[in-house]
């Protein structure tokens, strides 16, 4: 009997006889909100779990049997349809292990681009909805998820990190709120730089020319080695109209001096707004994964933000090129 055989289903002898159980172990699906559509789960335009391409990665690739990644292709095409354009998370098995609580997940990415996910936040909740987890996941290790395609992800949460033990027989489920956004936003709220480097940034994006009024202007201020073998982007956002600006996605391209692609990574944003006519700092880690090509000399690499969408509440705005160091096209 296969390690997963064993470990999910327990006395389980067959991939056949699992099957019998598959639809007991889903939970309900819950989405990232990446589409900017407010309860996408209610959408009805959506896409046949079968129509994704089932990827494996990290503990998955190449460690599984045969007949362990037939089981979870075959629980992957039992899925419900997942939205379209959304990213969605559907825990499929839990289980109780000495180090802690295991919810084993599909992150089903229906979009037509690859999705770096960065910091996921979750919970654990009783059904009562009672809260007795919560942990903040960092899946920058993990790589981007490519557009129409869905990867098999393990969530743990430690028992150390419980704020109330259930008993043992009382059932939880995964569930992910979007963070609230704060009442005030200014630029002390710079992701990934300490307080020294959003100034010395800052400051930086304020020497080059002032962004047109009407205007919004994203500029790469530096490049520079990050963690694990990765990437570290530092990007300016300057807004140069009369009004608050929230960004969802912000996509980054990589070249080396030949011109060649080193990198290219899609991000999802939640609550980045810009205030009127202001401008913020914000560090983009590139994960070592989705580096194509050895760097010689960081020195040499540009980058370049091909199209940075913003919310479908906020009107849309001209986009500014400026140097060749990674401004609008």
């Amino acid at each position: 009997m296969s390690w997963l055989l064993e470990n999910w289903f327990g006395s389980k002898e067959s991939l056949e006889q699992v099957r019998e159980d598959i639809h007991e172990h889903l939970h309900k699906e819950f989405y990232l909100g990446v589409s900017g559509i407010d309860n996408p789960e209610q959408s009805s335009t959506r896409i046949a779990s079968n129509e994704l391409d089932l990827l494996m990665n990290g503990p998955w690739d190449n460690k599984l049997e045969e007949a362990e990644t037939e089981l979870l292709q075959y629980i992957h095409d039992e899925l419900p349809p997942v939205v379209r354009d959304e990213v969605g998370i559907v825990p499929f098995f839990t289980q109780v292990t000495d180090e802690g609580y295991v919810v084993l997940t599909y992150i089903r990415n229906a979009t037509n681009r690859s999705v770096l996910l960065q910091k996921l936040p979750l919970t654990l909740m009783t059904e009562e909805g009672e809260i007795v987890a919560q942990k903040t996941f960092d899946l920058i290790p993990s790589g981007p998820i490519g557009d129409l395609s869905s990867r098999p992800f393990e969530f743990l949460f430690r028992w150390n990190e419980f704020s109330k033990l259930p008993e043992q027989e009382v059932p939880l489920k995964l569930t992910y709120v979007k963070p609230a956004a704060p009442k005030e936003v200014g630029q002390e709220l710079n992701q990934g730089l300490t307080k020294e480097e959003t100034e010395k940034y800052l400051k930086q994006a304020d020497k080059t020319s002032s962004v047109e009024p009407g205007q919004v202007d994203l500029q790469v201020l530096d490049i520079m080695s990050g963690a694990d073998n990765g990437l570290r982007v530092v990007v300016a956002f300057r807004n140069g109209l009369e009004k608050r600006l929230e960004f969802t996605e912000v996509p980054i391209i990589v070249n080396n001096e030949e011109g060649n692609n080193v990198a290219r990574v899609q991000y999802t944003l939640h609550n980045m707004k810009v205030e009127a006519n202001s401008n913020r700092v914000w560090a983009f880690d590139i994960p070592s994964s989705s580096i194509k090509q050895e760097i010689d000399d960081l020195s040499k690499l540009t980058a370049v933000i091909p199209k940075a969408r913003q919310s479908k509440k906020q009107s849309s705005a001209n986009l500014a090129v400026e140097n060749n160091k990674g401004l609008l096209q």
